[in-house]
């Protein structure tokens, strides 16, 4: 076998539970390897059943790389690709992507938002950007891109702008603002900020370093005096 009918051949066994498609299973295998066939009496599966099987696979196999490239290219497509990459998607048919499907689909729908909001000063350039990063990347990939944002708000006016832009975006872009509701409602509290800096940092090392010596000298003073 040839590395492809051999991977379709593996993926689709492992979508068969062997306790109840333990038939689907021995027909699979007969008709990867060319085999002669049971009797359909014996098997309870006929060739045609098989082959809906190995087509449901492809198709979610195929269903998973149009989703991958919507996501990393999803600010490069044009209108029309967008358009016919999402159209080609079937949640129906592959129910484990439909969150995803659904999100590229509000997404898309509120792209040219985006576009409006960075030629508008008055949005924070930077939270803009990672907001459209979070809502079609993958979640871990989602992720990383807020944390990173959060902890670079490390000072009074980056954390006010935040908090601005976001209650911008929740008024204007009701939709994009559902989609990372959680994120942008963190920060529009004024206390949401990145790490310490490193000039507070350095204070607070040399306040317990002070304070150790003095503690340090008082100790050895009373055993001085004994």
């Amino acid at each position: 076998m040839s590395d492809s009918p051999a991977k379709t051949y593996l993926r689709s066994m492992l979508d068969i539970n062997p306790v109840w498609q333990s038939a689907s299973a021995l027909q699979l295998r007969r008709k990867t390897l060319r085999m002669p066939n049971h009797d359909r009496r014996q098997t309870g599966v006929d060739s045609d059943s098989v082959d809906d099987m190995v087509a449901k696979h492809q198709n979610r196999a195929k269903a998973r790389e149009t989703v991958s490239h919507l996501q990393q290219q999803f600010f490069h497509l044009s209108d029309e690709e967008l358009s016919t990459g999402l159209a080609s998607l079937n949640a129906e048919e592959v129910p484990e992507l439909a969150p995803t499907i659904r999100r590229l689909q509000i997404a898309a729908s509120e792209r040219n938002s985006f576009v409006t909001m960075l030629a508008d000063k008055k949005f924070d350039r930077e939270l803009v950007i990672a907001l459209g990063k979070s809502v079609v990347l993958p979640q871990s990939d989602a992720g990383y891109v807020r944390e990173k944002f959060i902890q670079n708000l490390t000072t009074k006016n980056s954390r006010k702008r935040a908090r601005e832009t976001s209650l911008k975006i929740q008024k204007a872009y009701p939709n994009l603002f559902a989609l990372e509701r959680d994120w942008l409602t963190t920060l529009q509290n004024s206390k949401a900020s990145g790490p310490m800096k490193s000039g507070g940092a350095s204070l607070l090392n040399y306040r317990v370093l002070f304070f150790g010596t003095l503690i340090a000298y008082q100790i050895a003073k009373i055993f001085l005096m004994d």
